[in-house]
Order: structure tokens, then sequence, then C-alpha cells
């Protein structure tokens, strides 16, 4: 009897171990980022927070070189991380159709997720009614500008076609390329500047109505915005001095260029941002934006084009799903937080599109920052929004449209024909069902 008294003893003992050992082993949560994140920032800023508040979860965030090709190999080989990053909501649409993403739709209503980010970034993660994704960050097009080299040349911000037309030949009078941008080492940067035509060309009403199916991408006013693209990349010369300029351009080139007043111009992206801040740090004051101004009278007045830059979702094979979710629910929870993480880089990227007021910026943020956030905020509020293609165009014509539209400015393929293979891309999505969600306009 004794020594069952003994053994019954040891057995609940042993339990208690078993559950304190169990108590003090967190899940492991793994997150893959882009290679250049500051790591020491954002364990600092957001992992060891984290950690912290959550003792039964380890957060890892793991920095990868080709993170999208990445993914994919792991994905195939049943090893991809519990938290995926990927460069828009449009991107996950194969994984979805697979089965291999964790549907957030529950735990974004329990946990409030549509009170906390603006209603076109949450829409922008929904497939099918259900949400996949949201945001890591969120950006718009904008024209950056060397200030200094406007000032001595008696330069404004322009706000017309005409003026802009203006700037650029005098730039060019004066041995200055007017825009210097490129694609070297991101062969994407192209959607960029097609994007930017057909929203300020033929306008951000007359893009809704093609992404609906209301208008043909073969339309006219599509025609003549990559018409006016191509005459200003091969026959003018505004995007570098050259054609072949374009793709020797990349990252430090283009920002060196503007800097150095090589280039008066760039059309970029608000990740922009941080070039400014690295590739300006010794003249700070010499670099300023303004919207991008419409191309044509039926664009209307200027828009901000709509855009997630990079999103998040949970991997449907994840061992710990909910663990995954509660990181997601983590970037949310604190608006100043992440708007500290945003600004080591400038605010060009980590910023998830959260409703942040002038309060959640820290003390000190540079006012080109602001004035953005206020006028992006102000503008959209009216409904004046663009589109971009990597967010609101399906996968397959996203990368028609960057990789042909190279072929166009060769001469090699027509607009007409290029405008047409994008619009048999679409029919063959709409009808797959796999036409990325619109936010209501």
């Amino acid at each position: 009897m004794r020594n069952k008294f003994v053994f019954v003893v040891l057995a609940v003992m042993l339990c208690l171990v078993a559950g304190a050992v169990s108590a003090q082993d967190p899940v492991t949560v793994t997150w893959w980022t882009e290679d250049y994140v500051d790591m020491e920032q954002l364990n600092a800023l957001l992992v060891e927070p984290f950690n912290a508040a959550h003792p039964d979860i380890r957060l890892e965030v793991i920095p990868q070189s080709g993170l999208d090709d990445a993914m994919r190999t792991a994905f195939t080989a049943g090893s991809a991380p519990d938290i995926l990053q990927t460069p828009g909501a449009s991107f996950i649409g194969e994984y979805v159709n697979a089965g291999l993403i964790y549907p957030l739709t529950q735990a974004a209503a329990d946990m409030g997720w549509q009170e906390k980010l603006l209603p076109w970034a949450y829409e922008s993660g929904l497939l099918s009614g259900e949400l996949y994704s949201i945001p890591l960050t969120f950006e718009s097009m904008i024209l950056m500008y060397n200030k200094t080299l406007f000032e001595e040349m008696g330069w404004t911000a322009p706000t017309t076609f005409a003026e802009l037309q203006a700037i650029a030949e005098a730039a060019q009078a004066a041995g200055i390329n007017p825009f210097g941008y490129g694609n070297a080492g991101f062969q994407p940067s192209n959607e960029h500047v097609v994007g930017v035509y057909l929203n300020n060309y033929a306008g951000a009403d007359n893009v809704y109505a093609a992404l609906t199916g209301e208008k043909a991408w073969t339309d006219p006013e599509f025609v003549a915005a990559i018409e006016l693209l191509r005459s200003h990349m091969a026959d003018d010369n505004w995007f570098n001095d050259s054609l072949e300029t374009w793709f020797a351009y990349g990252w430090n080139e283009q920002f060196t260029a503007l800097s150095t007043r090589e280039s008066a111009m760039m059309i970029i992206g608000t990740w922009g941002f941080r070039g400014a801040d690295e590739f300006f740090a010794e003249t700070t004051d010499d670099w300023d934006w303004a919207p991008i101004p419409p191309l044509s009278d039926m664009a209307g007045e200027y828009n901000y084009m709509l855009a997630t830059g990079s999103t998040l979702s949970v991997n449907g094979q994840s061992a710990h799903p909910e663990a995954a979710v509660a990181v997601l629910d983590f970037l949310m929870s604190d608006p100043a937080r992440m708007l500290q993480i945003a600004a080591g880089y400038n605010y060009g990227e980590f910023v998830v599109p959260l409703r942040y007021t002038a309060e959640d910026f820290p003390e000190g943020t540079d006012e080109r920052i602001t004035r953005f956030y206020a006028d992006f905020g102000a503008v959209t509020g009216e409904g004046r929004v663009g589109y971009t293609t990597w967010t609101f165009w399906p996968a397959d014509a996203d990368v028609q449209l960057w990789q042909e539209i190279e072929n166009v400015w060769y001469g090699e393929l027509t607009v007409e024909d290029y405008l047409a293979n994008q619009q048999a891309l679409w029919d063959e999505a709409r009808a797959a069902g796999s036409v990325p969600p619109l936010p209501a306009r």
C-alpha cells in the first residue's frame, strides 16, 4: 500500500514538473522579412516588447535575401515561416487558392482590426469575402525633387502637366535629366511609372472602371496614357539620358543622381523617404516632394494612389496559427510604437495603415513627412484616390504589365497589343475569381 502511495505521489510530482517545464517553454513563431531591415531596432522596438508581453510565445524575425523566392522554395519544402511577408495582397492569391493561407476574418472580428486599420487597407486583404492579409506598410507615389536646384532655377513644384513639361524641357536644356529612376536590380520598378501614367493621364475614375470590368484596358484613354509614357521614355528621354540608362539605374544610382543634381526630379513611392534620408544626410534641406500632377484634363485633380507595400499573412501550415495572429494584433495595438519603428526608415517602411493622429508621431518628426500624411489623409478622405498595380491587379496581369512594357519601349510590341494582352489576363482572372478586392469609390 505504501509503495502504491509513493508511486501516486511521484506521478503527481512528475506531472507538476512537466507542467512547469511546459509553461516555461514558449512556442516559437517565425517571421521572415527583407534583408535590409535594421534588426537591432526591430528587436528593441517590436520583438522584445512582444515577447515580454507574451511569455508563452517567442517571436523570431529573420531577414532573408530574395524573400519572395526564399518563401516559395520553403513552401515547396514544407518549411515556410509562420508569418508570411509578401510584396502585396495580390501576391498571396496563388497561396490562398492552394489552401496555404490561414483565414483571419474571425480573428479580425474578435480583436477589432477593422476599427484599427484604415477602411481601404482592411478591404485590400479580402479575397472572396475572407481576410487573408494585413498591410505591413502602406505607400503612395509622389514627385520627389531637388529643392535647392529648383530654387536656383526659379522653378516651383508643378501642379499641371504644362508646368511639368516646362520644367522637363528647361532641365534638358541645362544638361539635367528631368527624372532619375530605373529598374536595375528590380524589374517591377517598371510598373511604378506605368501605374502613374494610367492613373494620372487616363484618370483614376477610368482606371476604377477598368478594374471593375466596366471599361476595357484597350479603350482609347489607356492607349493614349501608355503612348505618352512610351514617348517620354523612348523618344524624349525624360527618364535619365537614354532608355538604356533606365536599365542601369538602381536605388543608389537614382538617389545619387537626384542629390548631385544630375537629375531634377524622381517619380517614386513614399519608400523614397528612406532614400532621401540616406542620400541627403549631409544636405538635408536639398530635397522635397509634391503630389504628382495630373497629366491630362481628364485626370481631374491630383490624387494619391493607394498601395499596400508589403503584407503579412499567417501560414496555413503553421503549427501555431493563433500565436502568429497574436503577433499581427500586436502590430496594430499601439500606433505610436509602429511610427517609432517607421521613423527608423524615414517613414518609408513599416507604416502599418492605422488611424494615426498627429500626436502619434515622434516629437521632432520631419515636417515633410507629417505634411505628406496630413495631405494623404485629407485627399483620400475626399475620395481622390488612384490604384497601384501591385495592390489591385491580379498577379499574372501585374507581371505582364511590368515585363512587356519594355517591349513597348523598344518598339517590339505595339501599345494596342500590349493592352490587349493585359485585357486577356484580366478576363482570365475575372473568370477564375482571382481579381483582388477593390475598396468602394
